[in-house]
């Protein structure tokens, strides 16, 4: 008896011990110089159990740190190229363990010799696909942008980043958020030279990434992992410049640019500072509208997401700064912390036309505009993200945000509609002044609740914001005459006095909103590799607006005036949402399978105002659900497939049963009658990566289905009569729930090395299909505003494209990238009795070029060729734009360069766009910089480590074979580069 008790206390004691565990620190240096060796692989060995070994490389200064090891001995070998291994071992019996300096000796000295290799351009574990930076070769001065668009299966267009058909929502840096939301800020504030790899993956939400059990609310991002040697010091870019326009295509004959950005690491300690002050219409910034002052509707219901907005068409002048700040505090880097501020002042001017033709099923008319407008802007926004990892098993992280916007726009638009319906003259004006702020809150708190697996999650929101729209403005409002106006005999141009009769108006809205939300998620496991969740959700959203218009003199003087009943409405709602439901997650080794399903009901409660009070309430049932599988075959191999559901109630302002004549040629109606729509998603992805070869194949599919969309209902030229008044407008228009609604996108991509030119070639292939359905025609019930009748109709287009790139791979001197982009589109309406398609074709080649020659000599340059053909309506529009820079490289370590040259040399540039809808087609042209002549200069900073060296090559601790011709044996005789081919 005693003998098993003795055996039981040391097996107690034994297994405490092995319980321990210790911190274990030290530091590698070269044994003759005493120089540190950043970036040595260590390989830690338990004695008990050396299969179990874990690999970690030295850091900054040769540091070297495991935050845990259990008690007991271990096996430690140091390795790096151009030294012999160090073997040794150690032993963990304290919480606290020094390895003291680590010395590696020189190897032996071996003869320059020079191998080409191909570079292992991508690989994949699980959902990530890698890019390996090094394999893609841009200039010393690239940003990440550039290097991007080099890499297979990522596109980039006007700042917006896709990655395997869908859009990046948020940029990573080394794991931490950069710059919030703001994709195209953050891939210009980081030189590509600080990139070790790129990684795309799957990002669940805040509240699933805990628990692991997918909501189906996550997003594609984009991680970049920098290269350890510049995560201590300063890099950026500077430049300024100035330029003049001897053509006047736009309001200032004086251009000018200035700006960049500074990146400050130190550890974990990171700071970020950008700015962009321009003429040029440079507008890198993305733009938040969450409040709906540029004329939107603002943020959706439920939320507390930004939606970001991209910069109107014209030519703005822009000044805007912006701040990125993260770091991470305690032992345990307990506490951490991410954060941005922007600040953007435009003021864009755009003088625009549009030709719109109304085709059948419509009555065959042309609507022919121009416009003038001048829009000033300004916005203040901060976001953070605050975690606080209470201990291993509990976490808790918040999201404040803030937002002030203000918009002012100044806009008049002139022209005609004419044809089967007669004439009609558009004559419209408008000045508005549009501020709010909004401010809320994220709050996330996970725990592990002692078993694997058994999590729960509590998660809540709140949001408030509060707007003003101030505006004046007047419109014709004379619907169609049947007569041909006059013309002025002089000049052949339509005289339209009898056409014309002005309404002027000054309208005042205010509005405000708040939301919260509460979530609980609780889950738990019931196998090996399963877990069961479930989930309750509470949302309730309340916004008010009260708008009140007057009908006003020419003057906009409101003195002694009442509003307008007519054109005044106030509301207010409420909604609330109820969601709950179960869901089942699979996992083994690399496969995952995730279903949830959820009953939900909403209940809308509103009141209109108008001529009296319209009580709104509306419950709705609905279940969705969500399936998600994940596929890894093998390591080259991975399938994954989205399968869910959503809905979307109307608006309240939809289910008012009241007018909206505040454009009396384009007047409108609600629908009480109007049901939320349901939408089924499918989203299938595979990716192939050949890291032997350096290919990569992807193939993306996604098909969308709504019943009950909300649809439009459209009368041509009814004639109706509003509270005693006569109305011909040009368009009257209700919402109405339609089945039928579909979208299909696919598209395939390959990307592969040639190798003799020593570049990389890209090529992708898609179809976008579209079925939007809407209602033509029919009759307008004088007593409700209600349309009847009317014929279904199906606007359906097919879209085909195309796009190849080649980009060079040849050295940091010679870098161009070739690029040819097509689009062939096929429109057509199921009520158009000819059965005809309306087919058009775009396309653009382009090439860009930038070559350092010897003695510092560069040659920037890029040329683009595009052009619209239109076979239906017979048009052909095409311009060449073209860019020449030459300039020379200055400083002793090549960091500055002054150029010189000229932007659109053939003054060709045009901003041309055409859209297709139900029953018409439509052209349309803005504001474009032309020709200008501009001298620049650039700075780029470059100064890492604790010496401050500005030589890149001395702190790449990614580029190990570089690096180590500094401190490698022999100095700059030692071990040569693997050169990436």
């Amino acid at each position: 008896m005693k003998n098993v008790l003795l055996t039981t206390l040391l097996a107690l004691f034994a297994a405490a011990a092995s319980a321990q565990t210790g911190a274990v620190t030290g530091r590698i240096v070269d044994a003759d110089t005493g120089e540190s060796v950043v970036g040595a692989v260590l390989t830690v060995t338990p004695a008990r159990n050396p299969e179990k070994k874990q690999y970690l490389t030295s850091a900054y200064e040769g540091s070297v740190s495991i935050p845990s090891l259990s008690y007991g001995e271990y096996g430690l070998s140091v390795s790096f190229l151009g030294y012999n291994t160090l073997d040794t071992t150690f032993r963990v019996a304290s919480p606290k363990v020094s390895l003291g300096v680590l010395k590696l000796k020189p190897g032996v000295q071996i003869e320059t010799v020079v191998k080409e290799v191909k570079a292992m351009r991508t690989s994949q574990k699980g959902d990530t696909v890698s890019y390996n930076a090094g394999a893609f070769k841009v200039t010393t001065d690239a940003d990440v942008e550039g290097l991007l668009k080099k890499m297979p299966g990522i596109t980039v267009t006007d700042g917006t980043v896709e990655a395997q058909g869908e859009e990046i929502k948020k940029i990573f840096v080394d794991g931490k958020e950069f710059f919030g939301e703001d994709v195209t800020t953050a891939i210009k504030s980081l030189p590509a030279e600080a990139v070790e790899r790129v990684e795309v993956y799957n990002k669940l939400s805040d509240a699933a990434e805990f628990s692991g059990m997918d909501d189906g609310e996550g997003y594609k991002a984009l991680n970049i992992v920098t290269k350890p040697g510049m995560r201590q010091g300063q890099f950026g870019k500077l430049y300024a410049g100035y330029g003049y326009d001897a053509d006047t295509k736009t309001e200032s004959q004086h251009k000018y640019i200035a700006g960049g950005n500074v990146n400050i690491f130190s550890g974990d300690s990171r700071v970020s500072v950008i700015g962009l002050f321009n003429n040029v219409n440079q507008q890198n910034f993305s733009f938040e509208d969450i409040l709906g002052v540029t004329g939107g509707s603002g943020g959706r219901r439920g939320g507390v997401g930004q939606y970001m907005m991209r910069p109107q068409s014209g030519v703005a002048k822009v000044n805007a700064v912006g701040l990125n700040y993260s770091d991470t505090w305690g032992k345990r880097d307990q506490l951490s912390f991410q954060g941005s501020y922007f600040f953007n002042n435009t003021n864009t001017t755009n003088r625009s036309t549009t030709q719109k033709w109304y085709e059948a099923p419509m009555a065959v008319d042309t609507l022919s505009t121009t416009g003038y407008s001048d829009t000033k802007g300004f916005n203040h926004r901060f976001n953070a993200r605050l975690e606080w990892k209470i201990s291993e098993n509990q976490n808790l992280m918040v999201r404040p945000n803030f937002s002030y916007q203000s918009n002012d726009p100044w806009s008049t638009t002139q022209g005609w509609q004419y044809g089967e319906s007669g004439y009609s003259r558009t004559d419209n004006f408008n000045d508005g002044l549009r501020s709010g702020y909004s401010l809320g809150t994220f709050a996330v708190y996970r725990a592990k609740l002692g078993k694997d697996g058994r999590t729960i999650t509590l998660n809540g929101s709140f949001r408030y914001s509060d707007s003003e729209n101030n505006a004046t403005s007047y419109s014709n409002q004379l619907g169609s005459l049947p007569d041909r106006p006059v013309t002025d005999p002089a000049t052949g141009v339509w005289i339209p006095d009898d056409y014309v009769q002005l309404r002027y108006l000054r309208d005042m809205a205010p509005s405000r909103s708040h939301t919260l939300r509460g979530e609980f998620t609780y889950t738990e496991p019931v196998a090996k590799y399963a877990q069961v969740s479930f989930q309750y959700r509470a949302t309730y959203d309340h916004q008010e607006r009260d708008k009140r218009s007057y009908e006003t003199g020419s003057d906009f003087s409101i003195a002694g005036l009442t509003p307008d009943p007519q054109l005044s409405n106030a509301y207010e709602s409420n909604f609330t949402t109820h969601r709950f439901g179960p869901g089942f997650r699979y996992s083994k080794e690399r496969n995952t399978f995730i279903a949830n399903v959820y009953y939900q009901r909403s209940l809308l409660d509103g009141m209109v105002t108008q001529n009296g009070s319209e009580k709104i309430r509306h419950n709705y049932n609905d279940v969705t659900y969500f399936m998600m599988g994940q596929l890894n075959i093998n390591r080259e191999n991975s399938l994954r497939l989205f399968v869910s559901s959503y809905t979307d109630n109307p608006e309240v302002t939809n289910l008012q049963s009241v007018y909206d004549i505040s454009d009396a040629q384009n007047i409108s109606h609600g629908n009480p009658g109007l049901k939320p729509f349901y939408s089924h998603r499918v989203n299938f992805h595979y990716v192939n990566s050949n890291v032997e070869k350096g290919r990569t194949f992807m193939w993306m599919f996604s098909f969308q289905s709504t019943s009950d969309y909300i649809a439009t209902h459209t009368v041509q030229n009814p004639s109706i009569e509003i509270d005693g008044q006569r109305y011909t407008p040009n368009f009257y228009s209700m919402p109405v729930n339609l089945d039928g609604s579909r979208s299909l996108m696919t598209h395939l991509s390959y990307g592969f090395p040639i190798g003799f030119l020593k570049s990389n070639f890209n090529v992708m292939a898609g179809i976008v299909y579209s079925k939007t359905p809407s209602m033509l025609g029919g009759t307008v019930d004088a007593a409700t505003g209600m349309i009847s009748g009317g014929e279904r109709n199906d606007a359906s287009n097919m879209g085909y494209d195309f796009r190849a790139v080649l980009g060079s791979n040849i050295s940091e001197n010679v870098d161009f990238t070739l690029a040819w982009n097509g689009t062939y589109n096929e429109a057509t309406n199921s009520l158009d009795a000819s059965d005809s398609k309306n087919r058009y074709f775009s396309h653009t080649a382009q090439g860009d070029l930038k070559v350092v020659f010897p003695l510092g000599f560069t040659l920037t340059a890029s040329a683009a060729y595009t052009q619209y053909i239109g076979f239906t309506n017979d048009y052909d529009s095409h311009y060449t734009l073209c860019n020449v820079y030459v300039g020379k490289k200055v400083f002793r370590n090549r960091r500055g360069e002054i150029m010189v040259g000229v932007n659109d040399m053939f003054n060709q540039n045009k901003a041309f766009a055409r859209t297709t809808g139900s029953g018409w087609t439509q052209n349309a042209t803005n504001s474009v910089i032309g020709r200008y002549y501009m001298v620049q200069f650039t700075y780029n900073l470059r100064r890492f480590g604790k010496k401050g060296s500005t030589n890149i090559k001395d702190y790449d601790g990614m580029e190990h074979l570089e690096g180590r011709r500094r401190m490698g044996p022999g100095g700059p005789g030692g071990p040569p580069p693997f050169r990436p081919r």
